[in-house]
């Protein structure tokens, strides 16, 4: 049966002759018999002139939502389904290593430091690689962050994609919470007790004992700056060592590996405030306002204000030592110390000054 919705109308009225037939044509009765959307050919007061006019009039189809909500979004869509799958990774085989040595659990050993180091690194790329071509591929607000002090991102856009960030983090974690919940009543000894650090480190980040709280930040600090200097590094068009887009996240997923292996210890090497303070927001539903109030707020000032500083301090330095575009305020600045344009503008005058020199 055909619809209203279904019907498409096409002008073909001419009045350079009134001879026209004006009849309608109606394909209706064959279209039903073959269950085809109806065809009316109706005239209309339509006019062509040398440039013929053809006015297609459809009718509204009706209202998608869903399919509204989506084009709106896509981008912070993107970055949230990317940041999840870092933490359904992430989070994941930090529960496997730690959750397995326990043989109340699991019979043998079922992960190792190598493999959470592993685990991260996949996390990372795989979350890249499903967000990059529509989004960029941030999914860490850090990175963000760089790319608008640095790289001219729209500021208007940094906020919808932290709270996407965050939104897929906690998301993440809380996946992989319901599938180790009841491995995690085991090991806290009864499913009524939840310990901070204890298992909720599983999947936010805590210091070691000893560490003060200005190692706790300088740890930080340092690990997110090399992470963006490493980022800025092989996403660098005029980087000839750079690699193509599409290996990106297998570069990324390297550099994680590394600097999981490398600075892990003290800190848990977080380089991503959303990877944090997402998977904390799901904890305190659990484990209560411990996981925030712990060493005096250690959640603000070390994976969050931390990373954020050292992201910063990476992408300074890279563009200070490295980078020659024109986009960075570092590059510019030099330019104008040495009395000089970005290059695109020096291009501009030479060809001013050559189109002078032929007229002359």
């Amino acid at each position: 049966m055909s619809s209203a919705s279904d019907q498409l109308k096409i002008d073909t009225h001419c009045t350079m002759d009134d001879s026209l037939d004006r009849t309608p044509v109606n394909l209706s009765p064959t279209a039903s018999a073959l269950g085809l959307p109806v065809l009316h050919l109706q005239p209309t007061n339509t006019t062509f002139t040398n440039n013929a006019t053809l006015n297609v009039i459809s009718h509204d189809q009706p209202s998608r939502p869903l399919d509204d909500f989506r084009r709106r979004f896509r981008k912070p869509l993107a970055e949230f389904t990317g940041t999840m799958i870092l933490l359904i990774f992430g989070a994941a085989v930090d529960c496997q290593a730690t959750l397995g040595s326990n043989r109340s659990i699991a019979g043998a050993e079922k992960g190792s430091f190598l493999s959470v180091c592993m685990g991260w690194g996949a996390g990372a790329a795989f979350g890249i690689w499903s967000s990059a071509s529509i989004s960029g591929g941030h999914i860490n607000p850090a990175v963000t962050l760089v790319h608008v002090l640095f790289r001219g991102f729209p500021l208007t856009e940094f906020f919808q994609y932290v709270i996407a960030q965050t939104a897929g983090a906690f998301t993440g974690s809380l996946l992989v919470y319901g599938m180790y919940n009841q491995a995690i009543n085991v090991q806290e000894g009864g499913s009524a007790i939840r310990t901070t650090p204890g298992t909720a480190s599983l999947f936010v980040t805590f210091p070691l004992d000893f560490m003060n709280a200005a190692t706790c930040f300088f740890s930080e600090f340092l690990v997110t700056a090399m992470l963006l200097f490493i980022v800025l590094t092989v996403t660098d068009r005029r980087n000839a060592m750079a690699p193509p887009s599409t290996l990106v996240p297998l570069i990324i997923f390297v550099a994680v590996v590394a600097l999981t292996a490398c600075f892990a210890l003290q800190t848990g090497a977080a380089m991503n405030p959303a990877r944090d303070f997402g998977p904390r927001l799901m904890t305190a539903m659990f484990y209560g306002r411990n996981v925030f109030t712990y060493r005096n707020h250690y959640w603000l000032w070390t994976p969050i204000i931390g990373d954020f500083l050292g992201a910063i301090a990476g992408a300074f330095f890279y563009d200070l030592l490295i980078y020659t575009g024109d986009d960075s305020p570092i590059t510019k600045f030099i330019s104008k110390c040495l009395d000089r344009r970005p290059t695109r503008n020096v291009d501009a005058q030479l060809k001013v000054a050559n189109d002078v020199d032929q007229k002359v």
